[in-house]
Formats: structure tokens, sequence, C-alpha cells
């Protein structure tokens, strides 16, 4: 098994100055703004006063007023470049801004997808959230060729800002994919678009909508969409319901599967992370951990023929 791990950037350890230079690298700063950023950090936040601060262990405090002067002083997008494709973000307030700073922590599985990715694929986004990997793969393989499964609306809504803001083609479903065709009861984390923590509900005691559910295998069949030849899973917990609910799909389209398992979490869908992984062997793919995050981490199953 492979491992790809990489550390992101730690702004308790990071000074503001090269962070200034990070930003201006990924996303649109105000020449004002920037220039006043970088008078501050280099006259004030050096030497002595920096190894206080560090050494008193204030950084962790002083972190969200800096990132807040950040966002004021920058404009509403943030624009990254991957694996030769270079997109912009919606990020006007500030949770959108630093999910968007570092790719929510998920550059080596964006880079490794679309280092993969060949020009006669369709990819399935499956829990865009706001369309990170859908934006990017829509500007790696064109028009028609991604469809997005996002079901909670706020979500949705950015999804198709972010293509817009790129000029991108992707077809957007807002239903959940799972293993029963019907309705259920998604969770609604609080917070503004892009919280990464809506998920089909487990519990009672949990602020709710009701939304469409459907095999992805009935989706492919019923809906006249076309089958994937990749896909990427991230569904806070419920990736098996999903997998299980297009095992035909992958055993007779997929070449390529990207799944985040949330091994905190997916007991409470009644399956364990070893399930994931027979589900996947089962339907003929070889699969890698490409990172690792804690309790969650992402693997790749990758099947030599399709």
């Amino acid at each position: 098994m492979v491992v790809m791990h990489s550390q992101g950037s730690d702004p308790h350890r990071t000074s503001s100055y090269t962070y200034i230079d990070e930003l201006i690298g990924s996303m649109k700063l105000t020449v004002a703004g920037s220039r006043l950023l970088r008078q501050v950090s280099n006259r004030l936040y050096r030497g002595p006063l920096q190894h206080i601060v560090q050494q008193l262990g204030l950084n962790k405090y002083l972190s969200k007023p800096y990132w807040w002067l950040v966002i004021t002083l920058a404009d509403s997008t943030q624009t990254h470049s991957l694996a030769d494709q270079t997109v912009s973000f919606h990020t006007e307030t500030f949770d959108e801004f630093i999910r968007f700073r570092d790719l929510m922590g998920e550059r080596p599985i964006l880079e490794d997808l679309l280092q993969s990715l060949e020009s006669d694929d369709v990819f399935y986004d499956i829990g865009a959230n706001v369309g990170t990997y859908t934006c990017f793969a829509a500007s790696n393989l064109g028009p028609n060729a991604v469809v997005a499964f996002e079901p909670e609306p706020k979500n949705a809504t950015r999804l198709r800002e972010n293509l817009d803001l790129n000029d991108l083609d992707a077809q957007i479903v807002d239903i959940a994919l799972s293993d029963t065709n019907g309705t259920i009861e998604l969770t609604l984390a609080d917070g503004d678009a892009g919280e990464g923590k809506h998920a089909i509900a487990t519990s009672g005691n949990q602020t709710t909508t009701e939304v469409e559910t459907a095999r992805g295998d009935t989706v492919v069949k019923e809906r006249e969409v076309t089958p994937p030849t990749v896909a990427k899973i991230d569904v806070e917990g419920a990736e098996l319901s999903v997998l299980r609910g297009m095992e035909e799909t992958l055993q007779e389209h997929c070449r390529l599967v990207y799944v985040e398992v949330h091994a905190d979490k997916i007991g409470e869908y009644g399956g364990t992370a070893e399930d994931v992984y027979s589900v996947l062997e089962d339907a003929g793919f070889e699969i890698e951990t490409v990172e690792q995050r804690g309790s969650q981490y992402f693997i790749k199953g990758t099947r030599q023929s399709r």
C-alpha cells in the first residue's frame, strides 16, 4: 500500500510574511493590500517580537484577526493552478476563504486525479460540495464530461456560481446517492456554503432537510446520465452506501474511484472501512491510500479493464 502524504501550511508556525507570499501566488490580493501587509509583517512581526509571540503561544489568538485582515484586503475570489488547470472560486465569507486557502487540504488528491484523467473520461463528483473537484475536472475534460451530485441547496447554488465564474460546463444532479431510492433526511451543518459536514441524518436531534436519494445504478439506467469512468466519493461516512448502490456501474464502467473513508463516522451507517475495501476489491479494483488526515483518508481504486 502506497501512502502519499503532504503537510499543509500551518498559520501557527509560519511567519506572516511567508503567508503573504503564498497568498499573492494563490489568490487575488489588491496591490495596496499586499503592500500594507508586507510593511506590517516586515516591520513588526519579526525578530524578538515574533519569538515572544511564539513562545507564549499567542499566535493561535492572533491568527484569526490576521486572516480577517487578509480577507478585508482581498478580492472575493481565490485562484488556484493544478496540473496545468487554473480555476477560481468564490470566497466571500471568512469560512469560504479559510477553506479555499489550501483547497481544504486536498491538493494531493486533486493533483493525482487530474494527472490520471484521460480525454474520453466521464467524471462523477459524488458529494460535490461547492465544486472544487467538479471545476478542476471540467476544466480538464471540457463540456458534457462531468456530473456533480450535491443535494444541499446552498452548496449546489455556490457550485453553479463557481462553474459560471470559470465559464465551465457540468451537469448538476441535486440528489444524494445511496443504496436506496426515495427520500432521506440530510443534516444541515451551521455555516455558509462550502460547509463540508452535511450528511445523511443518523439521529433525531439534528437539523435536517428532506432530499431525494437514489442508487447510482438507477441514475445511470433510468435518468439518461452518462455512466462514469472515474468517480470521487466524499459523503461524510455514507461512502459504503454509495458504493453498494452503484456496484454494477463500478464493475461495468469505472476504471478509477477515489473514496474519502471516514473511519470515525462510517459505523453510524452500519458499515466499516473494511467493507469499503471489500466492495471495491470485489469489483476488481486494486487499492492504495493517497492521503491520510487523522481518522479520514482518501483511497484510490484502480481497475485495469473497463
